[in-house]
């Protein structure tokens, strides 16, 4: 089910000439996080907002739960001890059946695929919000305390 999120902060008293740019990269940030771990569906929209104490983003179609997807872990080379390789398939749960051989450019490679679950939006936001945050373009960086 695809619904909106709403992602809105309280602050200190922003500078009003930057409220636009810290709210656009803001947005742009918190978009790029939520797509690159698939939340957001194609016909999601992002629309910034600001006040001088607020910066928030509202996004459309957003999933609670981002789809699940194929995984490829590559390992030893073929020409590896059948230690590593054995040492490879019992570090990821499977047996040496199910290996496969992959060429790359550094030569033939033992590698294996999975499907990995996907995530859940209230598990990840925090960690988005909070990389968004770092990515604001702020001239001057003000802090309290050790935090």
């Amino acid at each position: 089910m695809a619904l909106t999120l709403l992602v809105e902060l309280l602050t200190e008293e922003l500078p009003p000439k930057s409220l636009r740019a810290l709210a656009e990269a803001f947005q742009g940030a918190l978009v790029d996080a939520l797509r690159e771990d698939g939340f957001l569906s194609g016909k999601s929209t992002a629309r910034p907002l600001a006040t001088a104490r607020r910066l928030a983003v509202s996004i459309t179609d957003v999933h609670e739960k981002s789809p699940d997807r194929q995984v490829q872990l590559t390992g030893p080379s073929v020409n590896a001890p059948a230690q590593a390789v054995a040492g490879f398939a019992k570090k990821n749960g499977v047996s040496l059946a199910d290996l496969i051989k992959l060429d790359t450019p550094k030569g033939e490679v033992f590698a294996y695929r999975r499907i990995a679950a996907g995530a859940h939006l209230a598990a990840n936001l925090a960690p988005k919000v909070e990389e968004a945050l770092k990515r604001l373009p702020v001239a001057k960086l003000m802090r309290w305390g050790s935090g």
